[in-house]
């Protein structure tokens, strides 16, 4: 008998139909009840994170990076005599560590400290239960995000319209960014 604490928190779109079937979820998002012998208590509460929740969870890694801009790479920069005129050393350590930021957060929680706060994560749409890989955030942080501004940030609007609301880096890279009812 498969042990009922191993079964994923995830609404049933999002796993194959066999998973499914096997984990007996009711097919929905918010509010949908497992069935069999389960605590009918129990909610499958995830839903998919739209456009403006992702654009307030952007806007407060911004935040975050142009803090971290003010209090290290400008002290630096004065410091070793830089000017802004010219692309130095201490740019491209600001430009890793802003990579850095989205790349290692993301993988290794699914989380920037953004999404942290606003309450949503990135998760792997191919297996509802793995964590996302490396290839995968780099594919979706680096050349998906790129991808997604270049016409105009099109691609990053297309989540407003997606039906799993995702915009073209999770259509490339195989994500979802879901609603994280974790949260503490």
């Amino acid at each position: 008998m498969q042990d009922q604490s191993s079964e994923p928190d995830f609404p049933e779109s999002l796993l194959s139909a066999d998973t499914a079937a096997r984990t007996a979820l009711v097919q929905g998002f918010a509010g949908a009840e497992p069935s069999g012998g389960e605590d009918a208590s129990q909610e499958v509460s995830y839903a998919f994170a739209g456009f403006w929740i992702r654009v307030g969870a952007t806007l407060l890694d911004v935040l975050f990076l142009t803090g971290i801009s003010f209090l290290l790479f400008n002290p630096l920069r004065r410091a070793f005599a830089v000017g802004l005129d010219v692309f130095s050393f201490v740019d491209f350590l600001e430009i890793a560590f802003d990579f850095a930021y989205a790349i290692l957060l993301t993988w290794w929680t699914g989380q920037t400290l953004g999404k942290l706060i606003a309450g949503i994560r990135v998760v792997n749409a191919r297996q509802h239960r793995s964590q996302l890989t490396l290839g995968q955030v780099l594919l979706r942080e680096v050349i998906g995000k790129f991808l997604s501004a270049l016409p105009l940030g099109l691609g990053y609007m297309w989540a407003g319209w997606n039906q799993k609301k995702q915009a073209w880096h999770d259509l490339i890279a195989k994500t979802y960014v879901i609603r994280d009812n974790r949260r503490t």
